[in-house]
């Protein structure tokens, strides 16, 4: 086709995404917070928000993604020499998560690591600096991670946007998924429109100015693309999501301004109807009042005089080439850095058929803004369909009360340790984690005479991890050092029974862990086996 010369061999090879099992509901928020729940349901277009498990931190949720990504993609981990993480959820103030990351997932040592900080655009620059290092064969393949904890204070105005999730995309060179466009939009500006000083747990957000700042510098981004490309025009549209009621105050914006060019992409092209995919009743019902001023906008400047099949003709299309990727919003949360990427990946997931294109706006507060092209490549199904999934995700889960909630954002750091026997799960999908592990339980390092504890520790216990398990004894608070070391005797959480299938996680230590280097403030994690969320396939 004659718009593949604008896509480079150079793209997304394989996809992962998780996000923890525990949500609040809304409605019931709203109802304790003496708030109408029409205000988050409609105000927000916002359903459902996931909240973090104890012991759960972004170090929790990037392994997780990267690990089914690699599964899903059949990717062996000593083929990748980079990776990079997006976040805005800090770990250390020194100290790369990524390099952890590179540790725990197993790629090669010979690695090119980074950690970056740039609001919710994090992921997407980070991608951006792979695609030009590979396409200049500096690195081979990269693999990126948007992690983030999206957290305010109890009772606040931002309280309802919370979200937690992480995003993972391998980059490559003829990639199996999806080749990135050669042209992107770009615009930055120093804005305060959302931030968070030093030493500060909660940021400082200005409303009505933070929205208005989102929709200027989207605006800004697409004309910087469409005049620096010929006329490519998406079958669908993702943007950036606070909150799922933004990217469609964007798309107005859109209309009203650039209508020469939203007229082409939304009615000169054909429509995909996908009517498997449903679609949230408050989202669909926002349209009329979204397009209600662009109507008599168009109608008075062109002389519109059907414009009831016009209203129609753009519900259509918006329903099918925007509403999709709002499902993850609505039923996530804020992600921040992974949030552009959630919604990618559960498109490509769900939707998107080959050859189709994607157009992306990502946005990241102070602010930037980054817009771009993606082109699905043919037999892409084969890879992106595999367990699990975002639409996994959205109905494996546990509803939290909201005393819960606020109870477990009081006392992070209880997490009562409890130990079973397990045994392989007996899955294709199947595979073991090579682990170094100290007396007291926490990660060690891979590198020979590096392995160095902050309190002396040094006897590094090999264990073969695998990702899948069956439970084969009711879980015990007690065991002995012996038994412990024994391969098949592994941490497994509180909620965890006998005969169930768990799966492989890392939980990050709390103050209350016995180790001393706990104690002394060293970060660490230690492996633990958690009930599966989703359908594991036997052999």
């Amino acid at each position: 086709m004659e718009e593949t010369k604008h896509f480079f061999n150079v793209g997304i090879d394989a996809i992962g995404f998780y996000t923890t099992n525990h949500y609040v509901d809304l409605k019931e928020l709203a109802e304790v917070r003496d708030v109408d729940p029409n205000k988050y349901l409609k105000g927000l277009l916002t359903k459902e928000m996931r909240i973090p498990a104890t012991g759960e931190d972004i170090l929790s949720l990037a392994v997780k993604a990267g690990q089914y990504a690699l599964m899903k993609g059949n990717i062996n981990p000593k083929e990748i020499d980079a990776v990079f993480l997006g976040t805005e959820t800090m770990t250390f103030a020194v100290k790369s998560v990524s390099n952890i990351i590179c540790e725990l997932l197993g790629t090669s040592p010979n690695c090119v690591t980074q950690d970056v900080y740039n609001a919710c655009a994090g992921e997407t620059v980070a991608v951006l600096n792979a695609v030009g290092l590979i396409n200049n064969e500096m690195i081979n393949k990269a693999l990126i991670i948007g992690a983030d904890i999206c957290s305010y204070k109890l009772k606040s105005p931002g309280e309802p946007t919370q979200g937690a999730a992480a995003a993972a995309v391998l980059i490559s060179k003829n990639p199996r998924i999806a080749a990135f466009g050669k042209k992107i939009g770009k615009y930055s500006a120093n804005i305060n429109d959302f931030y968070r000083m030093p030493n500060e747990k909660y940021p400082v957000v200005f409303g009505k100015y933070s929205i208005e700042s989102y929709i200027q510098l989207q605006l800004a981004a697409f004309d910087d693309f469409y005049n620096n490309t010929e006329m490519i025009l998406p079958d669908y549209m993702v943007f950036h999501s606070p909150f799922a009621k933004l990217p469609l105050k964007n798309i107005q914006n859109l209309l009203l301004k650039r209508w020469d060019m939203l007229k082409k992409i939304l009615l000169e092209k054909s429509i995909k109807k996908n009517e498997s995919i449903k679609i949230h009743a408050e989202a669909i019902e926002y349209l009329d009042e979204l397009l209600k001023p662009v109507i008599e906008k168009i109608k008075k400047e062109e002389n519109v005089t059907d414009t009831e099949k016009l209203a129609q003709d753009l519900t259509q299309s918006l329903k099918y080439r925007v509403l999709p990727a709002l499902n993850v919003p609505m039923t996530i949360g804020n992600m921040y850095s992974a949030s552009i990427w959630a919604q990618l990946v559960y498109m490509l997931e769900t939707v998107v058929t080959s050859n189709d294109l994607i157009y992306f706006g990502s946005y990241g507060s102070g602010a930037t803004c980054i817009s771009g092209m993606l082109k699905v490549i043919p037999g892409f199904k084969k890879i992106v369909e595999k367990s699990p999934t975002v639409n996994d995700f959205f109905h494996y889960k546990k509803r939290k009360s909201i005393s819960d909630y606020e109870a477990q954002r009081e006392e992070v750091n209880k997490l009562d340790a409890f130990y079973a026997r397990i045994e392989p799960h007996p899955s294709n999908q199947n595979y073991f984690i090579d682990m170094n592990i100290c007396d007291e339980e926490c990660v060690n390092l891979r590198a020979d005479g590096l392995g160095f504890c902050p309190s002396g520790f040094k006897r590094p216990n090999k264990k073969k991890l695998p990702m899948y398990a069956i439970v084969k004894e009711v879980p015990s608070q007690k065991v002995g050092e012996k038994d412990y070391f024994d391969v098949g005797i592994v941490r497994v959480s509180d909620d965890t029974k006998k005969n169930q299938v768990v799966e492989y996680n890392l939980l990050r230590a709390g103050e209350h862990e016995t180790a001393p280097c706990i104690k002394s403030g060293f970060i660490n994690w230690i492996p633990t086996y958690k009930p599966v969320i989703y359908p594991i396939d036997a052999k």
